[in-house]
């Protein structure tokens, strides 16, 4: 066992030994390659410096034949590009003059009509002033000609005869005017006329004082009174209404009399600062009236007096058509007779114009005929396709 360790014991120290005598041979191998390549290097050093230097040159003369093509491209191009840019910025200075010029003269034009607006708005305001004083000089003047009971009045009723008028009414047909009551007191202003012998009648009443005060007044106390005098206004004018003898069935009014007020505005006033008076106006049976009421009143009269006067001649009409109906019988049988009657003639006459044209004409063709063989003279007889003179009453066939 001792000899087999000592054996490989000396294996290990030979092979350590032969190990380092190969590594300091290669190493003085390489010190001799490195002094070699080092003898080379500095031989070679001259020429590669020389040939490095040639090279450099022709890359710099490369470099700068590229570069000058490069930068003549570059020029041309950019004087092109240059060229076109001011030839598009001279199309643009262009453009924008010429729209400097066309913005310059919409100015002047709007200037001008500017100037032309200004001056017709000038004159339209001196106008409307103009029409300002005079419609207040007219409105001062019809103040004052309403101040008067009489002339109020006399407005009303013209304001009537104007709803009137659009309704359709005439006077003495559908209504009359200012008469005075046959056995009863009053004078109603209007009376309008309904079947059956029965009236209707209205007064006119324009209570504008109290409410012009209301217009005038200039503080809140004024307008509070004014407002109550003229409420008042309207309550006494509808008992003196009721007063008169306007409701009287029994000499053929109906049960209610119209009180016309001939303004809106006054109208409204009523019902906005007191809806009890028209209330009780009612249960007096007084009906309150506006110019718009009263034409929708009026219509309704004029529907009503049509309907009674269409059901009072509903007999007559219905006999007019029984009659018509009776004479349209006539007429008709009477139209069939006449077309029987040229139905005959025409077959007559198409009897005449066909099978007896036909007859004649073959007994001319005949006598053609006999002429031809006999040899008659033609100036002696009857000349071809001639009618005889006289023709028999009737042809046999």
């Amino acid at each position: 066992m001792e000899i087999a360790v000592g054996v490989l014991v000396a294996l290990v120290v030979v092979l350590a030994a032969g190990l380092l005598m190969q590594r300091r041979a290669a190493a003085r191998r390489d010190e001799a390659q490195s002094a070699a390549a080092a003898d080379l290097l500095a031989t070679l050093r001259p020429e590669l410096a020389s040939l490095q230097q040639q090279a450099l040159q022709q890359n710099n003369e490369q470099f700068m034949a590229l570069a000058k093509t490069q930068l003549g491209a570059e020029t041309a191009r950019g004087e092109e590009q240059l060229r076109a840019r001011g030839e598009a910025i001279e199309k643009g200075l262009t453009r924008v003059g010429e729209t400097l010029d066309s913005m310059k003269k919409f100015v002047q034009e709007v200037d001008s009509k500017r100037a032309e607006s200004i001056t017709q708005l000038t004159a339209l305001t001196e106008a409307g002033q103009r029409t300002m004083q005079n419609l207040g000089a007219e409105t001062a003047r019809l103040q004052r000609t309403l101040s008067g009971g009489q002339t109020r009045g006399q407005w009303g009723e013209r304001m009537a005869e104007d709803v009137l008028r659009v309704a359709g009414m005439l006077e003495g047909l559908n209504y009359r005017k200012n008469r005075q009551l046959e056995g009863g007191s009053g004078r109603p202003d209007y009376t309008f006329l309904l079947p059956q012998d029965r009236v209707l009648h209205m007064d006119v009443k324009f209570p504008l004082a109290g409410y012009l005060r209301y217009l005038e007044a200039g503080s809140e106390a004024d307008r509070e009174t004014a407002t109550s005098d003229f409420l008042r206004d309207v309550r006494q004018r509808v008992r003196e209404v009721t007063t008169r003898d306007y409701i009287d069935p029994t000499a053929g009014t109906l049960d209610y009399v119209l009180v016309f007020i001939p303004n809106e505005q006054v109208y409204g006033f009523i019902h906005q600062h007191d809806a009890t008076i028209a209330d009780s106006a009612l249960e007096k049976r007084v009906v309150l009236c506006s110019p718009l009421t009263l034409f929708a009143v009026l219509a309704v009269i004029r529907q009503s007096v049509e309907s009674v006067r269409l059901e009072e001649h509903a007999h007559e009409i219905l006999a007019a058509l029984d009659a018509f109906q009776r004479e349209w019988g006539k007429y008709q049988d009477a139209v069939e007779t006449v077309g029987r009657r040229i139905t005959s003639a025409q077959n007559a006459y198409g009897d005449l114009s066909g099978t007896r044209t036909r007859q004649l004409e073959r007994q001319l063709d005949k006598v053609k005929q006999l002429r031809e063989q006999t040899g008659i003279d033609a100036g002696a007889g009857l000349e071809s396709g001639d009618a005889p003179e006289e023709l028999p009453a009737r042809v046999d066939p």
